[in-house]
């Protein structure tokens, strides 16, 4: 729940992001000039400021963790054996190389030369706050990471997922697709699901999703086969983590409710409202940094690769494809760790 909230609190940018762009583009008149200089002035700068309150935040937090770390140095039989394990100089390297790096993107001469190999708007605030919080979302992962240190220490946490913390963790994803698209802001109802690729599919589109839910779930299997056979102790515990975290969806009802989760919140946000600005290969990267539970293994490039071949179907058909797909690879895939003795 505290997920929730956090992730309600920074779709603040990007809502008041989008009344900047459609000020920008239509602008909100009304018969006091005064009032219409303070809300132009307002609507063109407050979606900075807010991105910059969020790097504060992060030099905020940085500060906390170099003093976790004093502590942790100075006096770690006050400290939880959590707080201790994390590497708390990696957390703050993290938290100040991601404010550095977001400012980035609120430089006009940035924007431009990102545009140069993006399809953004460098005049855009929403295009200004959508690199902003590709940003964030690495420095995130990155620092959750740092926080939790290896693969054992995730393990030793003992994480598991509910059905209801798996509907919870996909709500946001969804919230973020339609805000930031700009859902009865700058665009109606017809016109979101338009720009996140919403549409019905055909037969042959069905068909399509079908073959390659069955190819994606080979795909795993070699992959996992080649894995167990090079790097045995490594496979085996990311199978581990894996059935700590999943091992509660385990369930045709799991299978279900995970393979739906994600795939329609998941695609609309990556798929559906970041790759058609961000491009092919940066809405690939943010997909698996998204699933760096699993660290900067075998598995994190399993996802990249999958998401890059998603990716790709989302140009030649609509997301909604996609949605099948990632849907039946998740579902398929908790069914037949069902079948396993």
């Amino acid at each position: 729940m505290e997920i929730l909230w956090i992730s309600l609190i920074l779709l603040v940018p990007v809502v008041v992001a989008n009344f900047s762009e459609r000020h920008r583009r239509s602008p909100y008149l009304s018969r006091d000039g005064h009032r219409n200089d303070v809300l132009d002035l307002l609507l063109r700068y407050a979606p900075y400021a807010l991105l910059g309150v969020i790097n504060v935040g992060f030099l905020g937090v940085a500060a906390l963790a170099l003093l976790n770390q004093l502590a942790k140095m100075m006096m770690p039989q006050q400290l939880e054996p959590q707080a201790v394990a994390a590497n708390w100089w990696l957390v703050a390297v993290v938290c100040l190389l991601t404010a550095a790096l977001a400012l980035l993107p609120l430089i006009p001469a940035v924007r431009r030369w990102v545009a140069r190999f993006l399809p953004i708007d460098p005049d855009s605030v929403v295009h200004t706050t959508a690199l902003a919080f590709g940003i964030y979302e690495l420095g995130l992962s990155l620092g959750q990471m740092a926080l939790i240190g290896d693969l054992e220490n995730l393990t030793d946490l003992g994480l598991s997922l509910t059905t209801w913390d798996v509907l919870l963790s996909g709500l946001p994803l969804v919230l973020f697709a339609v805000a930031g698209v700009g859902l009865f802001i700058r665009r109606d109802g017809r016109g979101t699901w338009a720009r996140l690729g919403l549409h019905r599919p055909t037969w042959k589109q069905l068909i399509l999703a079908a073959g390659l839910t069955v190819l994606l779930l080979g795909f795993n299997s070699g992959v996992d086969w080649a894995w167990k056979a090079l790097d045995p102790e490594g496979y085996a515990l990311v199978e581990q983590v894996t059935e700590t975290i999943f091992g509660g969806l385990m369930t045709v009802a799991g299978a279900i409710v995970l393979g739906l989760s994600a795939g329609i919140s998941e695609e609309m946000l990556f798929r559906g409202a970041i790759q058609p600005r961000l491009g092919l290969l940066l809405a690939s990267i943010l997909f698996a940094i998204g699933h760096l539970q699993y660290g900067l293994t075998v598995a994190t490039l399993e996802v990249f690769i999958i998401g890059l071949v998603l990716g790709i179907v989302r140009q030649r058909t609509h997301t909604t494809v996609c949605i099948l797909i990632h849907a039946g690879y998740n579902s398929a895939g908790v069914l037949l760790g069902l079948l396993q003795p």
